[in-house]
């Protein structure tokens, strides 16, 4: 008879450390649901803030400098002719964690409460005037203390953090939102430090490649590269929609965003 003692050890083996193949296809929907039970807690605190259609996925090429946006009217109902705004936060972003995206749907909801009031937030541009920053402040942002000066010429107020004292009054939304968020996107190469979004967007700081490095990408070992001066036609998808010219090569190299629909420029 052989004892315990005489049976061959068996190697222990390391727990799995992703989750079961099944629950893979559960993670959009459950950072999604999250992000739905994040903008009811805001408007619970502020009826003012509109609903809005909330979604999540990947920005795409937008991915590169946004990780939110609100966009006014986007959505109509089947059965009627009613529009509603929608609110979308890039998959990319959430790497950042729980508590930067829900200050980005906080960011979002201080546009969408300026649009609910008619008071304009934000350029073309992507400018945040002083409307914003007040209603930013109102939802319990602060400025972010660490934007450069050039941030805030080009960009405004957009810079925008929760305050501690919010994010304790949001700690459950935060919590639940850390717990749906068990996986995160892979962002795509970035070119700029930028704000995006439709009537407004979330400021998003990215790492520069090289060919956004201030060093001239092509010709390194001779004289720099010449601005092309024959500027190519390129369009959004408003309707109709803006027509803007541009150099091919600040086109190829740039995400041109419309202030609008929040499209990329396309060269015609």
């Amino acid at each position: 008879m052989t004892t315990a003692a005489d049976a061959p050890s068996v190697p222990a083996q390391s727990a799995p450390t992703d989750p079961p193949q099944g629950r893979i296809a559960e993670v959009a929907a459950g950072v999604t649901a999250a992000l739905v039970a994040g903008w009811d807690a805001i408007r619970a605190r502020h009826p003012q803030v509109p609903d809005a259609v909330i979604s999540m996925a990947t920005g795409g090429r937008e991915s590169r400098t946004k990780s939110a946006h609100f966009a006014p009217h986007r959505w109509r109902i089947r059965e009627g002719s009613a529009l509603h705004h929608e609110v979308f936060v890039t998959a990319e972003s959430l790497e950042d964690g729980a508590r930067e995206v829900f200050g980005a749907l906080l960011h979002e909801a201080a546009h969408a409460l300026n649009n609910a009031r008619g008071k304009r937030d934000c350029s073309a541009s992507q400018y945040h005037n002083k409307t914003f920053r007040d209603a930013a402040a109102e939802l319990g942002l602060i400025q972010k203390a660490d934007v450069g000066d050039y941030f805030k010429k080009k960009y405004g107020f957009a810079g925008t953090a929760p305050t501690d004292e919010t994010a304790a009054a949001y700690d459950q939304q935060i919590a639940a939102l850390d717990e749906a968020i068990r996986a995160t996107r892979v962002r795509p190469a970035q070119r700029t430090r930028a704000v995006v979004g439709g009537a407004g967007g979330t400021a998003s700081t990215a790492e520069l490649d090289d060919d956004a490095s201030g060093d001239e990408p092509e010709g390194a070992d001779g004289p720099p590269v010449k601005e092309d001066r024959n500027y190519a036609k390129a369009t959004c998808q408003c309707e109709p929609p803006t027509v803007i010219r541009v150099s091919p090569r600040t086109l190829a190299k740039r995400t041109i965003l419309c202030g609008e629909c929040v499209s990329a420029f396309e060269a015609e």
